[in-house]
């Protein structure tokens, strides 16, 4: 995520399907001092950090293992959880291929 912030900082596609939103670093550490982290997990004994959302209200949320899980529902109190990614980098791709699709169909993708 370090990378990330330091070298892109957020993504903002509104315009592509519902939207796709990585939020910016400032953005993360306010929604985490206001709502804390997020419970990942049946257990929730692993937390991760809300880190963007997609239009539909469905937040992306990152794992410590780095994994990128996105809820099931729009809220962040007790999500259910699908894994999107194992890690960011493989997120990003996803996120590519989904306004490549975008662009050549007008197919939102899968995200």
């Amino acid at each position: 995520m370090v990378v990330f912030y330091d070298s892109i900082g957020d993504v903002t596609w509104a315009d592509v399907g519902i939207g796709y939103f990585v939020d910016s670093a400032r953005d993360v550490l306010l929604r985490l001092k206001e709502y804390g982290a997020v419970d990942i997990g049946s257990k929730q004994d692993t937390r991760g950090l809300a880190i963007g959302s997609n239009g539909g209200g469905l937040c992306y949320v990152a794992g410590l293992d780095g994994m990128i899980y996105r809820t099931r529902t729009a809220t962040l109190d007790e999500p259910e959880l699908t894994k999107m990614a194992d890690d960011l980098r493989q997120f990003l791709e996803l996120l590519e291929e989904s306004l490549t699709q975008f662009v050549g169909d007008g197919a939102p993708g899968c995200l």
